[in-house]
């Protein structure tokens, strides 16, 4: 089992993403449609420059060369000219005006999804996707790695705990209540 930076290409990540943030994208699209939103995911996952590229994105592989699991993080501090072209995307293509709260306060590197494929859960895949992602913001000079985790989700809690992540402020978020849990470097 080893990582590497995601490419275009790699057509499962799409569907990673919507199981690690599925109700959040049924917001963002304004319907709960499960193929539209993989359509929506695929076209930013596939685009550069917004925060659900490929750019910003890690895979897991196992031996048999399968994706199982990815990892989508960026600077914190380019949170809004990342988010731009989501907005303008939900403006354009479902004329639906969306206003969202600051996932990150800036200066971190902001882990905005993680998924394991659910064949594969169980296996340390998401540990290993933690340590790499810290290991990234270590090499990249980041002081901290920051993410959100809804309150209600408490076997998610536990996993970034073990893996060293420290319970900060409550944040509210689309319309749920979260943990700032943030990883000190």
């Amino acid at each position: 089992m080893y990582t590497r930076r995601a490419r275009s290409t790699d057509q499962i990540v799409p569907f990673l993403m919507l199981q690690a943030m599925e109700d959040l994208v049924y917001i963002l699209i304004g319907k709960k449609d499960k193929e539209e939103a993989i359509n929506f995911l695929s076209e930013l996952y596939k685009s550069e420059g917004n925060q659900y590229s490929y750019q910003n994105t890690f895979v897991a592989i196992d031996e048999d060369d399968n994706i199982t699991g990815s990892i989508t993080a960026y600077d914190g501090n380019s949170l809004h000219l990342l988010r731009a072209p989501v907005i303008k995307l939900i403006e354009d293509k479902y004329n639906k005006r969306i206003k969202l709260d600051n996932e990150t306060d800036g200066d971190e590197l902001y882990l905005d999804t993680i998924a394991v494929a659910p064949s594969q859960q169980g296996k340390g895949i998401g540990g290993l996707l933690l340590r790499h992602i810290i290991a990234y913001a270590k090499e990249q000079q980041f002081p901290k790695v920051g993410l959100l985790v809804d309150t209600k989700n408490p076997n998610a809690q536990r996993l970034y705990e073990r893996t060293g992540f420290r319970l900060g402020e409550q944040k509210s978020f689309a319309g749920g209540i979260y943990h700032h849990m943030f990883f000190l470097l």
